[in-house]
Parts: C-alpha cells; sequence; structure tokens
C-alpha cells in the first residue's frame, strides 16, 4: 500500500506527518527545531517541485510513505486519484491521500510563507517551530487514525 501524506507545499506538515507515521520522530518527544531541520524534505523542497511525489520510507507494516505538495489542489488531486485507479483496475486502498493541512495553525502557515515564498528562512522557522510545538498533538492524532485506519483494513 502506497499512503501519501499532502499539503500546501510538500515541506512542512506532509514530512513532519510522514515522519511520525514512519517513527523517525516520536509522539512521546517534541521535536527540536534541529531535529525537524534534519528530516528529509523539511522545508527543502522549492517550490518548482510543488506536484511531485517524495518517497520518505517505508512503515513497520511494510507500508511505502511519501510526501506531496499540491497547493490549494487536495481534494482536486484526491479526486483525479481515485478516478485513475478506478480507471486503471487499481484498488481503492492501494494508493491513500491523507490531507495533512487540517491540523496546521496560523503559526506554521506564516513560518511556511516566509521561509519558502518570501525568502526569510530563520524567521520563517522562528514561527514554523513555534506553530509546530502547539500543533504537535494534532499531527499525532492525524497520524494515529491513519494507522488505526490502516490495522483495520
Amino acid at each position: 500500500m502506497k499512503i501519501i501524506y499532502h499539503c500546501y507545499g510538500g515541506t512542512h506538515s506532509s514530512v513532519l506527518c510522514a515522519a511520525l507515521h514512519l517513527g523517525i520522530i516520536t509522539e512521546q518527544r517534541l521535536p527540536s527545531m534541529e531535529d525537524l531541520i534534519n528530516l528529509p524534505y523539511f522545508d527543502k523542497v522549492p517550490s518548482t517541485q510543488v506536484g511531485k511525489i517524495f518517497h520518505m520510507g517505508r512503515d513497520e507494516q511494510g507500508n511505502n510513505i511519501y510526501i506531496l505538495g499540491c497547493r490549494n489542489c487536495g481534494p482536486l488531486v484526491e479526486n483525479t486519484t481515485r478516478d485513475v485507479q478506478r480507471i486503471m483496475g487499481i484498488n481503492r486502498n492501494e494508493v491513500i491521500l491523507i490531507d495533512s493541512k487540517p491540523a496546521l495553525n496560523y503559526l506554521i502557515k506564516i513560518g511556511g510563507f516566509l521561509s519558502r515564498r518570501i525568502g526569510l528562512t530563520a524567521m520563517g522557522r522562528f514561527f514554523l517551530y513555534r506553530g509546530i510545538r502547539l500543533a504537535y498533538p494534532s499531527f499525532i492524532n492525524l497520524v494515529l487514525h491513519v494507522k488505526q485506519d490502516l490495522a483495520k483494513q
């Protein structure tokens, strides 16, 4: 199975969710900013790569975990993916897209904008980290729900 976490730019919330899913970072300890910066793709994906799917790793069940930036087109990408699966005769459960944007808060959005769009990386990361600290339980809950749904299948 392939699980694709997606967000606006594919560089912050989707990476955080994928890292939680894979156990690269854990729910028991809030990651430091250094931990986040050391994650593959975190705050590194250029805007020219939006729409490209990046592989983050395999989880303990053997599922491939990916990230994707799709701007504000998450529902469109999800619908298109389901239709392509239907047309190609691929089981709906083979590729699952998870929108990580519901876990976001304004600090993360501001930080992402400053860091990736404006190029004020240090200032952006300041806001990103504060936002992630506040929203970390939401990211954990999102990933736990995904894992619970996968266990039921």
